[in-house]
């Protein structure tokens, strides 16, 4: 899983839109739905935050072996560890994964429902790419949504055109449908196409409607949680009112 520079960028937009509401000194609840590696360039993490607070991180050891697994032989730039950034920022972040990957992660199985204690608990559920590679995708993206928090934010990717990038792909009409069905307000959902040497680049999708998109293509969604009720499962859209 990984963060990326504009993942990140709205990312730190659902964090200042939840400090807003909570006060500049309440520390944030995050769960972080695996562990990103920070694949974001210096110039861009200092755009954003600060050349202060970026100097102040620690660059991770395995820089090397990490891009390398994420496609990028040979990168040169630091890379910054996520879960610094997240302290610096006011984050205590609970990390959950199926695996213990990195010795301090919770051992969740998201195609189970979630345990109580993680229901409803959360300002920032970060979801950078987990739900696509849960065979049971339903009741992983709802364990997501129930994750968080009364005016919480969940900031969420999925695959729109990536095949065998994990077992499914995602249509935008998911969102509408089960977030609209379960109190969340949609703040953004908007494709992206995947290129981590060149940069994310947005284009517009239809949220309900078919189109054809580009290959190797992702979806990203920021959604606030404004009331807190049972979830439910959405009819789609489409078959909502009987045919004339």
């Amino acid at each position: 899983m990984a963060i990326e520079a504009m993942y990140l960028n709205l990312l730190n937009s659902a964090i200042s839109a939840r400090r807003k509401a909570v006060g500049p000194d309440i520390r944030l609840r995050a769960l972080a739905l695996a562990y990103p590696d920070l694949l974001v360039p210096h110039a861009s993490m200092e755009q954003l935050f600060g050349a202060d607070l970026v100097a102040r991180l620690p660059v991770r050891e395995d820089a090397d072996k990490i891009w390398g697994w994420h496609g990028l032989q040979g990168c040169k730039e630091p890379l910054y560890d996520s879960l610094s950034l997240f302290d610096a920022l006011g984050l205590d972040v609970t990390v959950i994964d199926i695996v213990n990957a990195r010795g301090f992660e919770r051992i969740v199985d998201l195609n189970d429902p979630l345990p109580p204690d993680l229901v409803g608990k959360f300002d920032l559920v970060i979801d950078t790419g987990t739900c696509e590679h849960c065979f049971n995708v339903g009741v992983a993206f709802r364990n997501a949504c129930e994750a968080v928090s009364l005016n919480g934010f969940l900031v969420h990717a999925a695959p729109l055109s990536r095949f065998n990038h994990g077992f499914w792909n995602f249509s935008p009409t998911v969102y509408p449908d089960f977030l609209g069905d379960n109190a969340f307000k949609i703040h953004v959902l908007t494709g992206v196409t995947c290129d981590l040497r060149n940069g994310f680049k947005p284009f517009q999708v239809e949220p309900t409607r078919r189109f054809d998109a580009a290959s190797n293509a992702a979806l990203y969604v920021v959604a606030e949680r404004t009331e807190i009720r049972p979830m439910v499962w959405p009819v789609q859209r489409k078959y909502r009112t009987a045919a004339t």
